[in-house]
């Protein structure tokens, strides 16, 4: 058993993110795109500057992310009515008829994740989880998910 929170987190977060990409190639899709779309899905229309925000990577790695997202038809950058420069990014019906079978990908990712526990524990491993995430962003006072805008 692994000694370092720390480490063992890192071997989680690599684990995780390699059986993230296998779930979602089956959709067409890498992972940090479908964080983008995820977002999107919960409300269209958002800047890249909170798309930034709410996945807490850098502005580059989402102008990367929406451009391939574009590549494939997946989304729409468009400006903004009230200010032209700003760009709102947009689901494209192909991108909205992605959605269900995404969510399947994911959830038998989670099933998998969370294999042989309990439904209280797969509950206080969220709690867990979260109350880390949080203590983690404390530093910089930047949760990017809580900035839901």
């Amino acid at each position: 058993m692994e000694t370092s929170i720390s480490r063992l987190l890192a071997r989680i977060a690599i684990a995780h993110r390699n059986a993230s990409e296998a779930a979602l190639t089956s959709v067409g899709l890498h992972a940090g795109q479908a964080n983008v779309l995820f977002s999107l899905w919960e409300k269209d229309g958002r800047s890249q500057a909170e798309l930034t925000r709410m996945l807490g990577v850098a502005p580059p790695t989402v102008n990367v992310l929406v451009g391939k997202l574009e590549k494939q038809g997946l989304v729409e950058s468009r400006p903004c009515p009230g200010d032209k420069r700003l760009r709102r990014i947009h689901l494209t019906e192909k991108g909205l008829a992605m959605r269900e079978e995404a969510e399947t990908a994911i959830a038998k990712l989670d099933e998998a994740t969370l294999k042989g526990l309990s439904p209280i524990e797969r509950n206080t491993v969220m709690l867990v989880l979260d109350r880390i995430r949080k203590n983690l962003c404390e530093p910089c006072k930047e949760d990017p998910a809580e900035n839901e805008l």
